[in-house]
């Protein structure tokens, strides 16, 4: 395929397409020249990711030696490709990737990597597991490892579950204040459920109340990539919550902490 300038695609980050798409999902490289096709596949020369061996995020450096001819001449090479990044604190401890160039309908693929994306984002959310039951906590795990297999629609279902179950747990701090009207609440839309609740969520989900609708309209209208595209947002929406709550727990730990400590100190007196 001869290159070209003209026209070229956009093309993602080479960052993005190592962690973050999905396994299948394809790059278009009909008119991308191989100076911009050589930046995808070979760079970055480091990578910031979690090490699954080191269960703690670290720098991966890219092997030095190139993996295959990526370029022949002026034109983009097909077939299978191999690239690996090294752990900057353990060699052993590697980031492996297989793509697939298609000669047949000039796309990208990563066809296989290890660890998963979903392992990779995984270690990111394992704090959650202290403010959510057992059952929410697993939808959280099912619904990234759905979107990392480029399952749009399926996980955001779980999301929605997750969703619902927080915006129900607002309104059982909410019904401590006997100014709150429940009768209300129950026959309202859940964008002005959430403005109901306001003192209750974190500012970001009120100001973006809209974020239900996008899950809803996700399971029912959206395609597969859509839900794919919205996933991050939605994501970090139902994560603010659950920030909240854990700074909220952290704090009444504190308390709980400080009267103990003031308790023992007045004995001693």
């Amino acid at each position: 395929m001869s290159a070209s300038s003209d026209n070229s695609p956009v093309l993602p980050s080479s960052e993005d397409f190592y962690l973050k798409y999905a396994l299948y999902d394809s790059v278009d490289i009909r008119n991308v020249n191989k100076n911009l096709f050589e930046l995808l596949i070979s760079a970055p020369d480091t990578i910031d990711s979690y090490c699954h061996g080191c269960k703690s995020h670290s720098v991966f450096s890219r092997e030095s030696r190139r993996s295959s001819s990526i370029l022949e001449g002026f034109d983009i090479s097909y077939g299978y490709k191999q690239q690996q990044f090294y752990c900057a604190r353990e060699q052993s401890h590697k980031l492996v990737f297989f793509l697939y160039v298609s000669e047949v309908d000039f796309t990208l693929q990563k066809v296989g990597q290890n660890p998963s994306v979903a392992d990779l984002n995984m270690h990111d959310v394992k704090k959650y597991s202290s403010v959510l039951s057992r059952q929410y906590f697993n939808e959280l795990k099912k619904a990234i490892g759905l979107a990392a297999h480029g399952v749009g629609v399926g996980s955001f279902v779980y999301l929605r579950r997750i969703f619902e179950s927080l915006i129900e747990e607002a309104k059982a701090e909410a019904l401590k204040d006997d100014s709150f009207d429940e009768q209300a609440f129950k026959t309202a839309r859940m964008n002005d459920k959430i403005k109901m609740l306001s003192g209750h969520l974190p500012p970001f989900l009120v100001e973006n109340h809209q974020l239900y609708g996008i899950l809803s309209k996700g399971v029912h209208e959206l395609s597969e990539q859509e839900c794919l595209d919205a996933f991050p947002v939605v994501k970090v929406g139902i994560e603010l919550i659950l920030d909240e709550h854990i700074v909220e727990k952290q704090r009444r730990a504190k308390i709980e902490a400080s009267r103990k400590a003031l308790a023992a100190l007045a004995i001693k007196k």
